[in-house]
């Protein structure tokens, strides 16, 4: 009984070492702003990724958001529209047999563009 309970602790233990945080892609305006007439945002989205997973939220609720993410190739690898909100979206891009991987992601929204480059 106490070996399975230290083997439990020790299990857990190392599944908690192998867990990498997820990394922060940093979104940068792209200069094609144009004053939004119905006032500003109280936010830009914040994007992170781990993995395949890439997830995009925000302190305010925006709709329409178009999101592209490209390879180093600049070939779309995964694009839609969202809304974006203070719950996480998650999007899932897996990697493609390491031969292309996902480098740029853009957000289109409300004339605004913002982009930012995945770090591995």
């Amino acid at each position: 009984m106490k070996k399975s309970v230290f083997l439990c602790v020790c299990m857990f233990a190392i599944s908690g070492l192998t867990y990498a945080a997820p990394t922060e892609v940093e979104l940068v305006d792209k200069g094609h702003y144009i004053p939004n007439e119905d006032g500003p945002r109280s936010g830009k989205p914040i994007v992170n990724h781990d993995g395949d997973d890439v997830n995009i939220r925000c302190d305010s609720t925006i709709n329409d958001v178009d999101i592209v993410i490209r390879d180093q190739y600049g070939a779309v690898m995964y694009q839609s529209t969202q809304t974006i909100g203070p719950n996480e979206t998650t999007i899932y891009v897996p990697s493609t047999d390491g031969d292309c991987e996902k480098t740029t992601i853009d957000l289109y929204y409300d004339r605004k563009h913002l982009s930012g480059y995945f770090e591995e």
